[in-house]
């Protein structure tokens, strides 16, 4: 990949956010493990508490499943925070957003592109996110076990972790997408178009 551009981790922001799903963590613990304790003890005296313990049962289960999707996301912020290097790279080729996935995703495959996260203008939105082509999406190879799980088809571009204005990193993800180089269709090049103009 020859690189035009890199953008930095924005390793403060990243150390908050991680700090702060250390702290979801413990919480989601601490929860499902009393609906745990509490399960157990109620399945003591089965079948007088049936209800009791099967919804303490199912509650432990729904947190249990939270707990492992905020600890796989915190996982990935922290292997952002020791790998190191860049957290995007952007060349004629494509991207690299080096928190997310260490592949580069071509800008030949990319289908879609929108703010998102805020209200939908250019101020408020907090990330980029690519809809990518399904095939290709197969492929990757997510930080995330969860994203490796489920090889989600899009990808979202946080501002927040990178070190650099939201202007620029915005114009260094979209400009490529109008130049004949990189053969976006209609469609794309000019939805970057309008989210560069917003």
């Amino acid at each position: 990949m020859t690189q035009d551009r890199s953008f930095a981790v924005n390793r403060l922001s990243v150390t908050i956010c991680l700090i702060g799903f250390l702290a979801i963590i413990l919480i989601f613990a601490f929860i499902c493990l009393t609906f745990a304790a509490a399960f157990a003890g109620l399945a003591m005296e089965f079948p007088q508490h049936l209800g009791e313990s099967v919804m303490c049962f199912f509650a432990a289960v729904i947190f249990g499943g939270v707990l492992g999707i905020v600890c796989a996301y915190a996982g990935s912020l922290f292997k952002t925070l020791t790998v190191g290097g860049p957290a995007l790279i952007v060349s004629s080729e494509g991207f690299k957003y080096c928190v997310a996935s260490d592949d580069v995703i071509p800008w030949k495959e990319i289908k879609d592109v929108t703010f998102a996260g805020g209200f939908g203008t250019r101020k408020t939105a907090v990330m980029l996110r690519f809809q990518i082509e399904s095939g290709f999406s197969d492929t990757l190879h997510w930080r995330s076990r969860i994203a490796n799980s489920f090889k989600p088809e899009t990808i979202a571009v946080r501002f927040l972790y990178i070190k650099a204005p939201k202007a620029e990193i915005q114009e260094a993800l979209l400009r490529p997408l109008q130049s004949k180089p990189v053969q976006a269709s209609c469609d794309l090049s000019s939805k970057a178009d309008m989210l560069l103009g917003q």
